[in-house]
């Protein structure tokens, strides 16, 4: 039976654009969050603006090799009965269970029916089709899932093209649905039986129930599962389309993937809340070579005003030779996922004319939490902008038992904790609860721990040092360090195994383990890779080097010193650039230093400064594109004797 819904109380959805810290005080003053939107579920924001404008482009996808020629179009009437068929397949191909979708594909637009129409009929799973099959079994035999939607490719990939390895791993799957089959199995095909018919079925219409489950925390080992409602997404949605513009002609540029919030919610739903336009930059996204090197020239032909991206992929647009960009519409670029180097900010804005804005937030929390509000001048760089409507943001010192001992004053570094409307319900497994939610904040409310360092200043900008839960993040791609120590902990002369990112210039991170050997063992490090090589799941997991240390370093409480291993992984990358900037050698000095909002690393070169200065300069550019601020200075021996 359809359960009552929370209704919200606006007839159109409120277009309010924030470009100041007051705009965001305003907000808060004069509406409830649900008197800023149409509808209090997915289905019921859809239809209203499919009301106002049935005929309009909700989507339009693109694919190879004419990214100017659309592969597809959707209108917002398409979409709305897309959702009510999806939902009424969903529904019935789960024979009287509770139904719940497993959505393994690539960006096609199919995969945003499925989410969605997943959710109206019960629960959806976005899950990357890159995951190997151990995570994708054990996500769908935790969530005891009943359809499966995916392509003939993917299974392929992932099963060698046996989709029984599924069947027979997870007993409550009971129909594949395949996208482009064009057979008996193809969604489009069942959807098609349902054509003009509404809803077959009593949809639960409870915004706060679950309604998806998004994996987080890895693309190797097995993803925790968020447990997200409807009303989360939904708030998180408006506030980042008030960031990033609100008005109905926007052209929103989808590049990050679906089985992400940034792809998912902050692009794929915020623009359909707001009745904008989707442009999904092919099924591969910003993977796509193709996307990156044409960007502005598809950026200038659908007149694209927004897009949200990863840093990396933002150096990418930047490094892309002749890349013209004049004659864009692009007024909005926000960056999230990894800190944005400075260099790269000033750098974008230089060549291209558009502020790279930074935000952040966690998929525990539905997304996008602070952002900087565009008054078309330069953003706080550095910082990850203000907390967005209805949200809160805290530093604070915890105590052992995560209770909150005070709370930081401005500019003072503690733990971050993330409050306000779009606080999640948690993870699937309970037992991870303990870890996310605190106790003790002055409001009485429930609180979430980002996992994050950090501080707030006075104007309330949030400033984060260290990232979130020792997650490696290539190139956007969240890699569980978990899965590599586990792995390399099986080798019988391992002792202790650490993995943690080194920076990279093109991909952010890369995957790098240290060890330290039982006494009395001896190994060569070519064996540990190829140990890795046979034993970590995912190809892009496996570490680039494996580096056997005396002793790993430890706390004071005995735990790894990942912070420390992270410090020695810089300085080694830091080396190796000075190294290839002067191949006959220099004599250097590499400090790091990770007390401050950002992680900043200062190279010495001791010698005559006309010698030293176009190695200097070579050192420089190298280091701009990395995820760290960095100074180079020249030191005279004979003018600082005592160095």
């Amino acid at each position: 039976m359809a359960s009552t819904p929370s209704t919200p109380t606006a007839t159109r959805i409120v277009r309010r654009r924030i470009t100041s810290c007051a705009d965001i005080e305003g907000v808060e003053q004069e509406f409830s969050p649900d008197e800023l939107r149409t509808g209090a579920t997915f289905y019921d924001t859809f239809r209203a603006t499919a009301a106002e404008h049935p005929d309009k482009s909700a989507i339009i996808a693109l694919e190879p090799p004419n990214l100017l020629e659309p592969v597809r179009t959707v209108t917002y009437r398409e979409l709305v009965e897309a959702v009510e068929q999806t939902a009424n397949v969903f529904h019935h191909a789960a024979g009287g269970a509770p139904s719940v979708v497993a959505v393994l594909l690539p960006m096609l637009p199919e995969g945003l029916f499925s989410i969605w129409g997943g959710a109206t009929a019960g629960v959806a799973v976005p899950l990357n089709p890159f995951l190997e099959v151990p995570a994708v079994i054990r996500i769908m035999n935790d969530t005891r899932c009943t359809t499966l939607v995916t392509t003939r490719e993917v299974i392929a990939a992932r099963c060698g093209g046996d989709i029984e390895v599924l069947r027979r791993a997870v007993p409550s799957l009971r129909t594949v649905f395949y996208v482009g089959d064009c057979g008996p199995d193809d969604l489009v095909t069942a959807m098609a039986q349902y054509a003009g018919q509404g809803f077959t079925f009593d949809r639960d219409t409870d915004p706060h129930r679950d309604a998806v489950m998004m994996p987080t925390g890895g693309t190797t080992g097995t993803p925790k599962l968020v447990r997200m409602t409807q009303f989360g997404q939904l708030a998180v949605t408006w506030n980042v389309g008030a960031l990033m513009g609100p008005e109905p002609d926007g052209v929103v540029g989808h590049g990050m993937p679906n089985f992400h919030c940034g792809g998912s919610v902050s692009l794929g739903l915020r623009c359909l809340l707001y009745g904008q336009t989707l442009l999904t930059l092919t099924s591969e996204g910003f993977r796509n070579k193709q996307v990156v090197e044409e960007f502005w020239t598809i950026a200038r032909h659908f007149r694209m005003t927004s897009v949200m991206s990863t840093p990396t992929t933002a150096q990418a647009l930047l490094s892309a030779p002749g890349a013209d960009s004049a004659g864009h519409r692009v007024a909005n670029f926000h960056v999230g996922g990894s800190t944005v180097p400075t260099e790269l900010v000033r750098a974008f804005h230089e060549r291209f004319g558009v502020w790279l804005r930074e935000n952040w937030g966690m998929t525990e929390v539905h997304g996008t939490m602070t952002g900087h509000p565009n008054d078309d001048r330069e953003p706080r760089i550095g910082s990850a902008g203000r907390p967005l409507p209805f949200c809160r943001v805290a530093a604070v010192e915890l105590d052992e038992n995560h209770n909150v001992v005070r709370v930081c004053g401005p500019n003072e570094r503690g733990a971050l904790l993330v409050g306000g409307v779009s606080i999640g319900r948690g993870y699937l497994n309970e037992d991870l609860n303990a870890g996310l939610f605190v106790t003790g904040m002055p409001d009485g409310q429930k609180w979430v721990d980002s996992g994050d360092i950090g501080s707030v200043d006075e104007d309330g900008y949030v400033w984060v040092s260290n990232r979130a839960k020792d997650l490696i993040i290539r190139g956007g791609h969240n890699i569980d360090p978990r899965e590599i120590e586990y792995a390399l902990d099986r080798h019988p002369a391992v002792e202790l195994v650490a993995a943690v990112g080194k920076p990279d210039a093109t991909k952010g991170e890369l995957p790098i383990a240290y060890v330290q050997l039982h006494a009395g063992t001896s190994v060569e490090p070519g064996e540990l890779m190829e140990f890795c090589r046979e034993h970590v799941q995912e190809r892009a997991a496996t570490p680039v080097e494996v580096i056997v240390l005396d002793e790993l370093p430890l706390t004071a409480v005995g735990k790894l010193a990942k912070p420390a291993l992270r410090i020695m992984a810089t300085e080694r990358e830091v080396h190796a650039r000075v190294a290839s900037a002067f191949p006959d050698g220099v004599r250097s000095e590499v400090r790091v230093d990770n007390t401050g909002r950002r992680l900043r690393v200062i190279i010495e070169l001791f010698g005559d400064t006309n010698e030293l200065s176009a190695g200097a300069a070579s050192v420089r550019r190298a280091l701009s594109t990395y995820e760290f601020d960095s100074q180079v200075d020249i030191v005279d021996p004979e003018a600082h004797p005592s160095r």
